[in-house]
C-alpha cells in the first residue's frame, strides 16, 4: 500500500475514470462480464448518482482511480445506515490490503454522517465474501437476497403482403 492514498466523495466528473475502472473489474476473472461496454457502466453510475440519498467515494492512488464504493444513505426503523452498492478495487492492486483500507476510512467518514451500519449483497462462493468477512461484516441467515427473472413476452411479427395489380 502507497501512502498517496487519497479518498474523495464521488462526483459525477469520476464517471468515466470509475466506468472504465468498473468494466477493468468486471470483465476480468471470476466475472467475466463480457457484456460491459462504457456506455452501460456509464449509464449504471448515472442511474446509482442519480438514485436518492446517493453518497459515493473514490479511492485514488497518485491521481489515479484504484477503488470505488458506490452507495447510498437509507432510514430504517432502527438506525440509518449505507448500503453499498458497489464496491471493488483495481485487480493490480488487490490483495494489498486497500480494499481493507477504503472500508476502514469509509467507516470513519460515514460515522461523521451519523450513519450506524454498512450493509451490502454478495455472493458466498466469491473472494469478496471472504473479503468482507474479514473486515467484520456479518452474513445474516434470516435475511435472504431473491431475484426473479422477468420472462419475456412471446412476440408477433406481422408482415404486409403487397399484391400487384396486374395479378
Amino acid at each position: 500500500m502507497t501512502n498517496n492514498l487519497i479518498i474523495t466523495e464521488y462526483a459525477p466528473d469520476d464517471r468515466d475514470a470509475c466506468a472504465d475502472l468498473f468494466i477493468r473489474v468486471y470483465t476480468a476473472p471470476p466475472f467475466e462480464f463480457n457484456w460491459l461496454g462504457h456506455g452501460m457502466a456509464r449509464q449504471y453510475f448515472t442511474d446509482l448518482e442519480n438514485t436518492p440519498n446517493s453518497l459515493s467515494y473514490v479511492l485514488s492512488d497518485g491521481g489515479a482511480v484504484v477503488g470505488v464504493c458506490l452507495g447510498q444513505k437509507e432510514t430504517h426503523f432502527q438506525n440509518p445506515g449505507y448500503k453499498i452498492n458497489e464496491f471493488f478495487i483495481d485487480p493490480g492492486h488487490q490483495h494489498k490490503g486497500l480494499g481493507s483500507h477504503f472500508i476502514n476510512e469509509l467507516e470513519t467518514i460515514l460515522r461523521g454522517h451519523g450513519l450506524k451500519a454498512m450493509y451490502l449483497f454478495t455472493q458466498r462462493h466469491m473472494d469478496s465474501f471472504i473479503f468482507y468477512r474479514k473486515n467484520d461484516f456479518i452474513p445474516n441467515d434470516e435475511t435472504v437476497h431473491m431475484a426473479r427473472t422477468i420472462r419475456q413476452a412471446n412476440s408477433v411479427v406481422y408482415t404486409r403482403t403487397y399484391l400487384n395489380a396486374d395479378n
